[in-house]
């Protein structure tokens, strides 16, 4: 009677674990050694050159699905930053969601990528989530720098050591809802909106902040291409109101040949004040490529350039930025990888007019006109 019942109270706890959702736990570690060069400009008092130890898009995340029948599944996602350099503590600051998944695809609710960060990040040459000096975000979508605050908002950022300078655009949205259309034949859709939540009507301080995200990309064999067009709208009240419309177009596409790659982008960035009437916009383009000089090893390669702004006042003559890395990535085993690279980064001599422009990732914490600043890395990458 006794093990008939044990039985029974083993076969109630099985029942009950595969009616759980079934959870994955993942992560990549990355950790680099860095040689940090800045040179050029004005007011940098002696050679600011430096070294230090920056952790590449590390993260851990534990992911999920339920299966609910009729093609139905709940699918959840908690990624957080693993900082370990400075052990800063985890979080959900990357791509957490809720969502629904099925044959309609799938409609998400969090922290989210959106489809022009999405496309920058796949089109970039470095391996992984694109994350470090060497990443496209030091030029993409940064409007001379106005647009490199990490978030929403337009405003000039503090020039930081190690901090994140990647455009809005470039960024995860807060208060998101996506929808994923599921793949025809290679070619998906997706829309996001982000929702107002910070909204205030207080006299004299009034804001309204919305922002939507739309893509269109085609995955299929060896070509991949991809079209992109994110708008953020903020209403400012106060003693200088400002309506403010910031948009960003991407299209962009990759080639795989097999043992290499060829990608290319092109972007076109935007600001309207309505009220004041001003407008600024910016061009961006790069080129990149991946060649596999062995069964473990490749060359990754990218040139990017940022045009002059073009600004109602005129004063927008040499106010774009260069930047171009070049690395080499040795794969040990099927998750544990060596890399080095070297990345370089030339603001032109007015950048100030607009911020300037530092790397995406672990900034140096130096903009401004005729700054150059310069990397050197070398690390381990691990994904489990």
């Amino acid at each position: 009677m006794q093990k008939k019942l044990i039985a029974l109270a083993i076969a109630g706890l099985s029942s009950a674990a595969f009616a759980q959702t079934n959870v994955t736990i993942y992560g990549v570690a990355d950790a680099s050694f860095d040689f940090i060069k800045v040179s050029g400009g004005n007011g940098i008092d002696g050679t600011p050159n430096f070294n230090r130890v920056s952790t590449n898009g590390s993260h851990i995340g534990f992911k999920g699905t339920e299966n609910l029948g009729n093609g139905l599944s709940a699918i959840f996602q908690f990624e957080s930053e693993a900082n370990f350099d400075t052990g800063s503590a985890l979080g959900t600051s990357r791509d957490s969601f809720v969502g629904l998944s099925g044959n309609f695809g799938k409609v998400l609710l969090g922290n989210l990528t959106g489809p022009t960060r999405a496309l920058g990040v796949a089109l970039d040459v470095n391996a992984g989530d694109a994350d470090g000096i060497g990443s496209n975000s030091a030029i993409l979508g940064k409007l001379g720098g106005s647009l490199a605050n990490g978030g929403v908002g337009y405003s000039t950022p503090p020039a930081t050591r190690s901090a994140t300078t990647s455009s809005l655009f470039d960024t995860r949205f807060n208060n998101s809802i996506a929808y994923i259309s599921p793949s025809f034949s290679g070619l998906q859709a997706t829309a996001m909106y982000v929702a107002n939540e910070n909204k205030s009507e207080t006299a004299g301080a009034e804001f309204d902040s919305t922002a939507y995200d739309l893509g269109l990309n085609y995955n299929n064999g060896p070509v991949m291409v991809g079209l992109t067009y994110g708008k953020v709208s903020e209403e400012i009240g106060g003693v200088t109101p400002e309506d403010l419309d910031i948009s960003e177009t991407r299209l962009g596409g990759m080639y795989d040949f097999g043992n290499a790659t060829v990608r290319a982008v092109y972007a076109r960035t935007k600001l309207e004040e309505n009220i004041a009437g001003d407008e600024i916009k910016q061009n961006v383009w790069g080129l990149g490529g991946t060649y596999n000089v062995t069964v473990n090893g490749r060359i990754t390669a990218q040139y990017y350039k940022a045009k002059d702004l073009d600004t109602n006042s005129g004063n927008d003559d040499n106010t774009g930025a260069k930047f171009y890395s070049l690395g080499y990535e040795h794969s040990l085993s099927k998750r544990t990888m060596l890399k080095a690279n070297y990345a370089y980064l030339k603001n032109d001599s007015n950048t100030t007019l607009e911020g300037g422009y530092d790397f995406g990732r672990n900034s140096a914490g130096f903009v401004g006109d005729n700054i150059k600043v310069s990397g050197f890395q070398f690390g381990v990458r691990h994904a489990f």
